[in-house]
């Protein structure tokens, strides 16, 4: 019975380990993800800025 629960927290420690390296190589530039906002073949943008703000609204909030 004990090694059932050996067994049970070496598959939950492995399990976190494994979900932490998985995060970090995400994170890493080693995952090479697809650029959603350029053309992949010119590499011009596609269109306007995800930003909900306005160039001219965010320099007037600044300089006030």
């Amino acid at each position: 019975m004990t090694a059932i629960w050996i067994l049970l927290a070496l598959v939950f420690v492995v399990a976190v380990v494994g979900f932490v390296a998985y995060g970090f190589f995400e994170v890493s530039p080693l995952a090479h993800h697809a650029d959603r906002f350029r053309d992949a073949r010119t590499g011009r943008r596609i269109g306007e800025s995800p930003h909900l703000e306005t160039r001219d609204e965010f320099e007037h909030r600044t300089a006030s």
